[in-house]
């Protein structure tokens, strides 16, 4: 049966399953960002703060939650630019209901068995061998051994996993190499990884935003040209999501009642 549990306690049970002091951050905070309740009677879980899981989780009329995240911000509407804070409007509806945010962006990439890159790979039907990507003192992609011999089989499970259309940029050979594949959720902005990749034996990297567009992943379309890596995109919440569903069962460990809210893909980030 489902619990009531002190807040503070979730939160002590977050940081000593992902030790948030091994890593450094790329927003200004992570952990609590709203704080407004001392007890949590549910759990939701979701990868962006965005109106869209508000407004599901106001639909089922809860009050006293934590809604925890992968980011702690919503969904970029303009690409170019950083995604702008929770709007006010929202800051105000999570008061009132007594919903608690907290976020893991850095600490739950980390590959470990809550990541979005092994939950994908979950997903996907594909073996991780090998961690690889390091940024903020965490690895967060992972090398693959697929039972794929091309592209394009790949790309068919990745749309069939996803649920939607992704886009191939086939600057590598249709052959996979060795049945490998590299995989990171989000998105990945060091160039370097291609030669990597390459001396890797991988020419398939599968990662969330691709569209050539934004200045710094026209570099990486640049360096993975170069070096004969063919980029799939699968935008970035789809990418990720499989960590939040995953999180579900982490504080169901708790004994608490939780749910994953779903969001719509931004098929423009391809």
């Amino acid at each position: 049966m489902a619990k009531t549990m002190a807040a503070q306690e979730i939160y002590r049970a977050l940081e000593q399953a992902f030790r948030p002091w091994e890593c450094t951050e790329v927003f200004s905070s992570m952990g609590l960002q709203f704080d407004n309740t001392d007890v949590v009677r549910k759990v939701y879980t979701a990868t962006f703060v965005s109106r869209e899981v508000l407004e599901v989780m106001e639909g089922r009329g809860d009050t006293h939650c934590l809604l925890f995240t992968h980011h702690p911000v919503s969904q970029k509407e303009d690409l170019m630019h950083d995604s702008p804070p929770v709007a006010p409007d929202i800051v105000e509806r999570l008061k009132a209901r007594k919903i608690s945010v907290f976020n893991y962006h850095i600490p739950l990439d980390r590959v470990s068995p809550w990541s979005p890159g092994t939950n994908l790979a979950k997903a996907l039907g594909v073996t991780p061998y090998e961690a690889f990507y390091e940024q903020n003192l965490v690895r967060m992609g992972l090398l693959c051994h697929t039972p794929f011999t091309t592209v394009s089989q790949f790309a068919q499970r990745v749309r069939e996993t996803l649920g939607h259309e992704i886009r191939v940029y086939p600057y590598g050979d249709e052959q996979l190499m060795d049945g490998k594949i590299a995989l990171m959720g989000g998105g990945a902005s060091n160039p370097n990884i291609y030669a990597e990749l390459r001396e890797k034996g991988i020419n398939l990297f599968l990662t969330g935003i691709t569209w050539p567009d934004i200045p710094w992943v026209a570099r990486n379309h640049a360096a993975a040209k170069e070096h004969g890596v063919t980029l799939m995109g699968g935008t970035h919440y789809s990418t990720e999501k499989f960590a939040p569903m995953e999180m579900v069962k982490f504080f169901e460990g708790l004994g608490l009642e939780s749910e994953f809210i779903p969001e719509t893909p931004r098929l423009q980030e391809l």
